[in-house]
């Protein structure tokens, strides 16, 4: 089994969107921990601020498979896709790490980009 360690935000309805999402990884993921909740402010843009956590949990899906549905999962929760790269989301879900035993075979660049994930990310590290 793959480990997953995922980032999610959400400033659109953020409060029931966080909750949509964590529902929707827990069918997924086997072995789920999550971050506790960050709020930070939105950045590039004018906008409410973002909740902001980090998942980590195991599947038998393959990058690519995975994430395709957590794109599912952020359609189904309203997310534009037609609006600019920073804007406010319904709910935004990337892996930011991928580790098959004990090699990292993916690594975001988020992670050293943004605190809201590098944060969340250390407490289930």
């Amino acid at each position: 089994m793959m480990q997953y360690f995922l980032s999610l935000g959400s400033n659109i309805n953020a409060e029931a969107n966080i909750i949509f999402a964590i529902e929707q990884l827990n069918r997924i993921l086997t072995n789920a921990k999550f971050s506790s909740i960050h709020k930070t402010k939105a950045e590039g843009f004018e906008g409410d601020d973002f909740l902001n956590l980090v998942v980590a949990g195991e599947s038998n899906l393959s990058f690519d498979e995975l994430n395709q549905t957590l794109k599912d999962i952020e359609n189904e929760s309203g997310r534009k896709r037609d609006v600019p790269k920073f804007s406010a989301r319904t709910l935004d879900i990337d892996i930011v790490l991928q580790i098959d035993e004990d090699e990292i075979l993916y690594e975001s660049d988020e992670i050293e980009k943004y605190s809201f994930v590098s944060e969340p990310l250390k407490e289930v590290l």
